[in-house]
């Protein structure tokens, strides 16, 4: 499998792309021109030369499959010799636009990872405090009103597309717990074996120096305490509050007080 840094072309280029005729070569040059300007591109080492060479081999082109060949070229230019047979792409962003993201690759298969609000908001707030200066530096609300409301809309949105979609729920804090019982269950839904290293994961990472500021968990193991962190770091008014706010969307995914 391939699961490329960050980049939203996928969406982002969608509604000029989507009714391309890709069988004529000027528009795959345009496209392998406009993923490349894509924000966050700069961070995958990909070039114009060999985005032309994997679109020209593709016999009946799609946006999809230029989509998918991107992945693959990225997963090549690693250091792979073969084709990966399952594609990831993990922009939190999306939320907004699964329609959009559905249009383009109807068959995707869903990953939905859900974290207690409570955790979130102690995230949140770390990274608020650490100031990362990088253009790609995520903004994110203090207040614990919006982180509380943000989550609820953003859980309930994307239960409500998944619905008639191919999905799995995986709650952050039961990977965390059991990592491997995890990881198994989520090669199982797409298709894949568990190998051990998946879960050293941290002794292969190679985030973007872009955006490693603010992703340096990624470069630990797994750490079983930072499931319901917020007992330790939340006063008890603020974790009541988030609850009050949130009791219904957190009792969904079986969390409690």
């Amino acid at each position: 499998m391939v699961a490329p840094p960050e980049c939203g072309f996928i969406q982002w280029n969608h509604p000029v792309f989507k009714a391309a005729d890709f069988k004529d070569p000027n528009e795959r040059k345009a496209f392998a021109k406009a993923v490349l300007e894509s924000k966050k591109m700069e961070t995958w080492g990909l070039d114009l030369k060999l985005l032309i060479h994997v679109f020209d081999r593709i016999t009946e082109p799609t946006y999809q499959l230029l989509c998918e060949a991107v992945l693959q070229a990225y997963h090549h230019h690693k250091g792979a010799t073969s084709k990966a047979s399952t594609l990831i792409d993990k922009n939190n962003y999306y939320l907004d636009f699964l329609p959009e993201i559905h249009q383009a690759m109807p068959h995707a298969k869903y990953l939905h990872l859900v974290r207690d609000v409570r955790d979130v908001a102690c995230s949140y707030l770390a990274l608020k405090e650490d100031g990362h200066q990088s253009k790609y530096a995520p903004k994110l609300s203090s207040s614990l009103e919006e982180i509380a409301k943000n989550w609820c809309e953003n859980n309930e949105k994307t239960t409500t597309f998944l619905s008639d979609k191919n999905h799995l729920v995986v709650r952050y804090e039961d990977l965390l717990l059991a990592p491997e019982r995890e990881l198994e269950n989520v090669c199982d839904f797409l298709g894949l074996h568990y190998h051990p290293q998946m879960a050293t994961y941290y002794l292969l990472n190679d985030e973007p120096t872009e955006t490693i500021g603010w992703k340096k968990k990624t470069l630990e193991p797994v750490d079983p305490k930072r499931a319901g962190v917020f007992r330790n770091t939340l006063d008890l008014d603020a974790q009541k509050l988030l609850w009050n706010l949130s009791k219904t969307t957190l009792e969904k995914f079986g969390y409690s007080a």
